[in-house]
């Protein structure tokens, strides 16, 4: 499984990368929307306090989203070496580490948790990889609001790059905003795993973890779980439901209900205690 995410910005992504840790044994974390390697240090950080030193990390694609980045102020990354500096710069080097990984595995699981430059630049590059990667990606919505459909933010990021995709996949499934912007996910200082984290005790993801949390909840009131949701349906689990709709892509990355558009499936139901039940046992201390 490759997680695709851009750790460091809304507390999902982190939470969706200790899941993953936790629970997926052949994983891969590549950083979307990469910040000079800060996304990927902090990946790297967080799967050693989880003891994953094996889970290889790959600094993505780098959209210069400089104030896309949290943690500056609140946790200081710890020191790297020139030598891991290098090795994650570079998207040409980006680009042939995940197609090695490609053409040495049949069958491929992608969650995207944050835009999609980085499978839009390996299947540009080798286009065959997308008959062998299965794509669930965070975003997209269908039902109009004042009278128009949003643009979801892993989209609006990368509009291009979307579309792209979205047209150069086959049957991609989209984990849509109606179902991750939910009150059912909804984190707020209330968020009942804080304390747990915040423990002297606790281990130092959880701490971690934490420190996002609360950063985050600084800067604005609430979070949701839609990073963490759309990993749950990667790893087959039965909470996210789906149907092929029809869809157009327009030139922002909005999406509209088409009878002639492309065949996707996208999120129909969510079985959201399910789901936050399995959540809170795979961050269980």
């Amino acid at each position: 499984m490759i997680l695709d995410a851009d750790i460091g910005w809304r507390p999902g992504g982190l939470i969706a990368l200790a899941i993953a840790a936790r629970v997926v044994p052949n994983l891969v974390v590549v950083t979307a929307d990469e910040t000079h390697g800060r996304r990927a240090q902090l990946a790297r950080h967080a799967l050693n306090l989880l003891d994953r030193t094996d889970v290889r990390v790959i600094a993505g694609f780098d959209l210069g989203g400089e104030d896309r980045f949290l943690l500056d102020n609140h946790h200081r990354s710890p020191a790297f070496s020139e030598d891991f500096l290098e090795r994650i710069r570079g998207l040409d080097r980006m680009i042939a580490a995940i197609v090695e990984l490609c053409e040495t595995t049949r069958r491929i699981r992608w969650v995207g948790l944050g835009p999609m430059s980085n499978i839009t630049a390996v299947v540009s590059r080798l286009p065959e990889i997308a008959d062998r990667v299965m794509v669930t990606q965070l975003g997209g919505a269908l039902n109009h609001h004042h009278g128009k459909t949003p643009v979801s933010h892993n989209f609006r990021v990368d509009p291009v790059s979307a579309g792209l995709a979205l047209r150069a996949l086959h049957t991609p499934r989209l984990v849509r905003g109606e179902h991750t912007d939910s009150d059912a996910t909804q984190i707020t200082p209330g968020f009942p795993l804080l304390p747990t984290f915040e423990q002297p005790t606790a281990p130092g993801w959880a701490q971690l973890l934490a420190i996002h949390l609360r950063a985050w909840l600084v800067r604005e009131p609430r979070t949701w779980l839609g990073h963490p949701l759309a990993l749950s349906a990667t790893l087959g689990l039965p909470f996210v439901t789906f149907r092929t709709e029809r869809i157009e892509i327009h030139p922002d990355a909005r999406l509209s209900r088409t009878p002639h558009g492309r065949p996707m499936q996208v999120s129909n139901t969510v079985d959201y205690p399910a789901f936050l039940t399995w959540m809170r046992d795979a961050l269980r201390i």
